[in-house]
């Protein structure tokens, strides 16, 4: 993609808008709220459930590979700092982020905080089977979002999808789910497969790459699932604001972060797109700490100033290893 078409389709003149309608109400914040805890990040609407999710979540598969003490450090200073979403899946570092939940998160804050794992039945026990351990690891009775994890290609969308959906709807009637969703990263043929297949059905949600750099990206989350995720009624959540890293890194002699972009105007984009939170990876209480003092300070940016985002990033759009996790197939 040229910089004159990215540029158009960015802001909303070319076939594929970021800019649509019924942005605005699913980009709706609601700030200043509080609980018994205290008060809360800015929040906004979890599809058409009537739950308010921080715009900011934690990332569970981090919470597995950082130290025990600083495992609880991330837990306890999230909530001491209004974020109440949290992420975990059943396969995260075999087991060891759910169960960490299950010692620091559910034991003292279950009723505050809004849990969501995921299954994927590629591999390991049964869908069921991965929920029953979850919930045990977690020490819940009840999972507020559970996700079929990684949906990788079309077909693997339709091997999996028909499978999932029963047993999703079964798990909620017993009151084990709450809601339902599901998760990707590789490509977006993937994600516009599942929502043929699952029209109608419990999902809610789709966690996928949202990014500066995933928008100049061949094969856009954002230009081309986003719109369709919001039509459809759905919260979209955004994962790899970081481009797991990689956006750190020198391309063409700059990095994206912080030569090209400062680290406000990289995560403020994403959550001034229409998605419902941004799940990050944050491995230990810096990365916390500097996450959540965005989110607080965060203030949605006008068409201008998304144009002005993408006109520092464009001439990195063929740069090779932005995504690497387009590549992790399972």
């Amino acid at each position: 993609m040229d910089r004159r078409t990215f540029l158009r389709a960015l802001i909303g003149a070319a076939g594929a808008p970021l800019l649509y309608p019924g942005q605005v109400e699913a980009a709706k914040i609601s700030a200043g709220d509080s609980d018994k805890l205290g008060l809360l990040l800015p929040r906004r609407p979890f599809a058409d459930t009537g739950e308010l999710l921080t715009i900011l979540g934690v990332g569970g598969y981090h919470i597995g590979i950082s130290s025990e003490s600083e495992c609880e450090r991330i837990i306890e200073t999230s909530l001491e700092n209004g974020v109440r979403f949290f992420d975990n899946a059943w396969k995260y570092n075999g087991g060891r982020s759910e169960e960490r939940y299950g010692k620091y998160l559910t034991p003292k804050y279950r009723e505050q905080v809004f849990i969501m794992s995921k299954a994927d039945s590629r591999e390991g026990p049964s869908p069921r089977q991965q929920l029953e351990e979850s919930l045990r690891r977690m020490k819940t009775d009840y999972i507020d979002l559970w996700m079929i994890h990684t949906v990788s290609s079309p077909g693997d969308a339709e091997n999996r999808v028909p499978e999932m959906l029963p047993v999703m709807l079964k798990a909620q009637e017993e009151g084990k789910v709450r809601h339902c969703g599901f998760s990707g990263h590789t490509v977006t043929s993937a994600h516009l497969r599942v929502l043929e297949l699952a029209k109608g059905g419990p999902l809610k949600t789709c966690l996928m790459p949202i990014s500066t750099i995933d928008t100049i990206a061949r094969d856009s989350f954002t230009l081309k699932v986003l719109p369709k995720l919001v039509e459809q009624g759905y919260a979209p959540l955004a994962m790899k604001a970081m481009s797991s890293g990689r956006v750190l890194r020198k391309y063409n002699g700059k990095s994206i972060v912080p030569d090209r972009l400062s680290l406000e105007e990289n995560l403020w984009f994403v959550l001034s797109l229409p998605i419902c939170s941004l799940v990050s990876g944050m491995p230990n209480l810096e990365n916390l700490r500097q996450n959540i003092d965005i989110a607080k300070r965060f203030t949605s940016l006008t068409e201008d100033d998304r144009k002005t985002i993408a006109d520092k990033v464009a001439e990195v759009a063929n740069s090779k290893g932005l995504e690497p996790y387009r590549n992790w197939l399972y």
